[in-house]
């Protein structure tokens, strides 16, 4: 007998219609054995926790959580305290040469080592050798890439460092991190990386020496052949039959799996199915209907909450008032054809989109359009839009959307009604 949301659905759990692709799981499992680090990238919501989830068992990787506020040091002090290490913070120092600054976090560890002595049971002939766990103390500088890998030499560890949620970090930790993982690779401290972004060579973009160092693994894209093989390994699980309308799953999914495997989960739990049935049961388009009403309310409140707050943008004191960028942005969006959305914005497109509207059109100069889209993501995630919905990729110099339910927002939802909705900025 199985749950209905154990079968399908997105979960941090495995999900039992999880389906293996050659291209990527096959992938994946050959680079967990070799001496490199892995990076996994792709919208959000495509799979990237479940790849890892498939092929490492928990017990053998520490896991990292990111969080925009985390710096290495954080990153570095939470792998060894998962690792039962003890260390006491002394001292932060301060070299300064010229205008440059080099800081570094002093601390003694605690590190544990096999020691062996003799325990005295009672007389000469009865002393016996032992083998004990002892610990050396030694000072450490916990910024220091090499100094964890020495740390984590002596511990033995050899298991895999994953880190969850990368895109998260701003720009300037993942730059240090890029150039810090090169020295990992020198101790054989191997990463995994989970991002949200859809351009190959991120982290080879902060630190061109990683070029070739890493084995890069995208989740997407997903076919609408591998949607069917999750439905057929999850149909005789629940004894429910989706052929009447499995071709119409796969058109409203938006080749997000993610999005694909809620429809799935709602769709069956509007037919009554909540586990495994006696008599099977065929879904149907009303099944379907409910599934995508249901899951479009669930989407709907992020995706508006999160677009009213990435638009607001306060005047601030001065003779010239702000080019509300994010707000026009946000309108030619809304008023593009979907099909050019999924391809990804061209940097001109926007710019000529938004002269088109905007109320000061000659002002709005190619730099401006350039530096709202280079930050973009840090605006995201200053306004808590977690996870982001768009990223900037400067190499061919497009805006994508990398919140795959985002797509089945706009595809779902009144968008013009969503427009007359949204406050204008004062001015405008």
């Amino acid at each position: 007998m199985k749950k209905t949301s154990e079968v399908f659905g997105v979960s941090n759990e495995e999900v039992l219609s999880y389906i293996e692709r050659e291209a990527v799981d096959d992938l994946f499992i050959n680079g967990i054995s070799q001496n490199k680090h892995i990076i996994v990238f792709g919208s959000s919501k495509q799979g990237k926790t479940a790849l890892v989830n498939k092929h490492i068992n928990e017990e053998n990787i520490v896991r990292i959580n990111c969080v925009p506020q985390s710096k290495p040091s954080d990153i570095y002090k939470s792998i060894l305290r998962q690792l039962n290490v003890e260390f006491e913070i002394e001292s932060s120092t301060q070299t300064t040469i010229g205008f440059s600054g080099k800081g570094g976090l002093k601390a003694k560890v605690k590190v544990p080592f096999i020691g062996e002595g003799e325990a005295n049971l009672g007389g000469q002939a009865d002393r016996k050798k032992t083998t004990t766990t002892k610990t050396q103390t030694i000072e450490y500088n916990l910024e220091l890439p090499q100094d964890i890998s020495e740390i984590l030499g002596k511990l033995n560890f050899n298991e895999r460092i994953i880190l969850e949620n990368f895109h998260y970090l701003d720009e300037s930790t993942q730059r240090e991190l890029a150039f810090h993982l090169r020295n990992f690779e020198d101790y054989n401290v191997l990463f995994v990386i989970l991002g949200i972004w859809r351009e190959k060579n991120r982290l080879a973009q902060y630190n061109g020496d990683l070029q070739d160092r890493l084995i890069e693994i995208p989740v997407e894209p997903w076919l609408g052949s591998d949607f069917r093989r999750v439905v057929k390994e999850g149909e005789p699980l629940l004894n429910v039959n989706f052929d009447k309308i499995i071709d119409r799953f796969v058109s409203e999914s938006f080749d997000s799996i993610g999005v694909f495997q809620e429809l799935c989960k709602e769709s069956c739990l509007a037919a009554g199915v909540k586990e495994t049935q006696s008599n099977i049961i065929f879904l149907e388009n009303k099944h379907l209907d409910s599934a995508i009403e249901k899951k479009l309310s669930d989407y709907s409140g992020r995706h508006i909450r999160s677009i009213e707050s990435f638009i607001e943008q306060k005047a601030k004191s001065s003779d010239k008032a702000p080019l509300y960028l994010a707000y026009y942005f946000i309108n030619v969006l809304l008023k593009q054809i979907f099909d050019d959305i999924v391809s990804g914005m061209k940097r001109k497109q926007i710019q000529e989109k938004i002269q088109e509207i905007h109320h000061r059109s000659k002002d709005v100069r190619p730099s401006d359009i350039s530096n709202f889209l280079h930050n973009i993501k840090e605006a995201q995630l200053k306004k808590n839009i977690t996870p982001p919905i768009f990223d900037y990729d400067l190499s061919i110099r497009t805006l994508k959307v990398i919140d795959s339910t985002f797509y089945f927002f706009l595809r779902n939802y009144n968008c013009d009604e969503l427009l007359e909705e949204l406050d204008k900025p004062e001015g405008i």
